[in-house]
């Protein structure tokens, strides 16, 4: 199985890219349309938000490569292929 290095470095970048947005567009989802408990304040409402949006920024620079979950969707972005965690 390649390793992300083995792919060409713009292809990397540009899946880091779509994942981030897909990130940040769930985390905006999620602020919108998620039901959240009612003892959940605006406030933590918004600082999940941040911290979404701050992963899909992590993700983007290329942080997060080795956090498999990401490694899995940067990897599917690349090769139209998803990689099970077991066989």
């Amino acid at each position: 199985m390649k390793q992300l290095k083995d792919y060409p470095r713009g292809n990397v970048i540009a899946a880091r890219e779509s994942v981030a947005n897909d990130l940040r567009a769930l985390a905006h989802e999620i602020k919108k349309s998620d039901p959240y408990a009612s003892h959940v304040s605006e406030s933590d409402k918004e600082r999940f938000l941040l911290r979404g949006l701050e992963n899909a920024d992590r993700v983007e620079r290329g942080d997060l490569d080795n956090n498999f979950s990401i490694w899995q969707r940067i990897n599917q972005k690349l090769t139209g292929e998803t990689v099970a965690l077991l066989n």
